[in-house]
């Protein structure tokens, strides 16, 4: 059957591992092109092929968090994975409002970029759902600014950049900021 479990796991990681979100990196929606491999050594995105340019937002506050449920049904036969991420982006402004709008209007593919230098692809067929929360809090230290949140749903489950494909990644990023 080509659905074996190939791979176990028989010892305890070290506790050298670190957690938390850097940056993201949002492209537009479309039919990249990318090339992928899913097998034993891992699910790895090898090549960026169409992709021209991605948005960088960089993560610096400890509320983004990033979660991957899989869901199987003997009945139906199906099997898919629901990607969430919930991230801050800081300052309310008149021009962070109108990207606000378009990444909820749109669908984009997001890379994750983690802090232990991981970066992964959510959305990588059918792009991400995002709803938005802005708020200035009560108090001089509350939040100014969004709480977003991206869903994706996807046949597959995330996609790790290989090396090469990092550096590609973050030659893509737009110089147009806000």
């Amino acid at each position: 059957m080509s659905c074996d479990i190939s791979r176990g796991k028989n010892e305890i990681a070290c506790k050298n591992a670190v957690s938390g979100l850097k940056a993201i990196y949002l492209a537009n929606y479309d039919d990249y092109g990318y090339v992928t491999s899913s097998t034993v050594s891992g699910q790895t995105l090898t090549d960026l092929s169409g992709l021209t340019e991605v948005f960088k937002y960089e993560l610096k506050n400890s509320g983004n968090v990033f979660s991957q449920d899989g869901a199987s049904s003997r009945d139906n036969g199906t099997t898919f994975f629901t990607q969430n991420l919930t991230f801050i982006l800081t300052r309310l402004s008149k021009e962070m409002e109108f990207q606000v709008k378009m990444m909820a209007w749109g669908r984009p593919q997001i890379f994750v970029e983690a802090n232990s230098g991981d970066i992964f692809l959510m959305g990588i067929e059918h792009g991400c759902e995002i709803s938005t929360n802005s708020a200035i809090g009560g108090t001089m230290d509350s939040l100014n600014g969004y709480t977003m949140t991206a869903v994706g749903m996807e046949k597959e489950p995330i996609f790790y950049l290989t090396d090469a494909a990092k550096t590609a990644l973050k030659a893509l990023v737009s110089s147009n900021n806000i």
